[in-house]
């Protein structure tokens, strides 16, 4: 997470003004970040809306450019209004991949596995969100065993990519799951023990929550279909 910098007055803030660390003791942080991911949410469905059109290309470029676009997001997470423009560049790309996989899906018939994933997903990103952010404890201390778990999870589906088990895979999307909901539960604690945040600060907060749910529900996705196909 950022460290809290002051704003420089020359450069207006997307906020609403220079004085931003003023309005931020006014207004939560809780509210900014939901504000920030219901725009990402926004791009995100234009990005899947022209997803299917844009062919194997646009996918690939989309997969690729969203690796580069979260790291340059931390990069200028604190330069305005750059950080804001990288934050929905990088929805909008997630949006075009998961067009395309959601095209998969309903081309085979799956589309009612999409809407209970869907479903699914609000529950658990709800119930998840509120047990991290009503919580009086900060859990900032389990950000090192959370990222060990998801270094294993991404060694683990590196290894399925070569291994055709459809059981591993059903195993890594479930591991994966209740990872991401802990991810959920661990950043919405962020947000509640966060006060007064910076525009850096909010922006990354967003886009750690929204990993979460997109990843969450390529996950719960993948189950609910696997278990359709058996």
């Amino acid at each position: 997470m950022a460290a809290s910098m002051p704003m420089n007055t020359g450069h207006p803030s997307w906020f609403g003004s220079g004085a931003y660390e003023e309005q931020a003791r006014e207004t939560g942080t809780l509210a900014r970040v939901m504000g920030l991911l219901g725009v990402a949410a926004l791009f995100t469905a234009a990005g899947a809306f022209i997803g299917p059109a844009l062919g194997d290309f646009g996918f690939w470029v989309s997969l690729i450019g969203g690796l580069v676009l979260i790291f340059a997001l931390r990069a200028a997470r604190d330069v305005s209004p750059l950080n804001l423009i990288l934050l929905m560049l990088f929805a909008t790309v997630e949006g075009v991949v998961l067009g395309q996989l959601l095209e998969i899906y309903v081309s085979e018939g799956l589309s009612f596995i999409v809407f209970q994933a869907a479903g699914a997903t609000a529950v658990a990103a709800l119930a998840a969100g509120l047990a991290g952010y009503t919580t009086r404890r900060d859990l900032s201390n389990f950000g090192g065993f959370l990222m060990a778990a998801l270094v294993i999870v991404i060694v683990a589906s590196v290894i399925g990519l070569f291994v055709q088990a459809p059981l591993l895979w059903t195993v890594i999307s479930a591991v994966s799951a209740i990872l991401f909901s802990a991810y959920l539960v661990f950043d919405l604690n962020r947000v509640a023990h966060t006060q007064g945040a910076t525009e850096g600060q909010a922006i990354m907060l967003a886009a750690s929550v929204y990993l979460d749910i997109y990843n969450l529900f390529l996950d719960l996705l993948t189950l609910l279909s696997g278990s359709r196909r058996r």
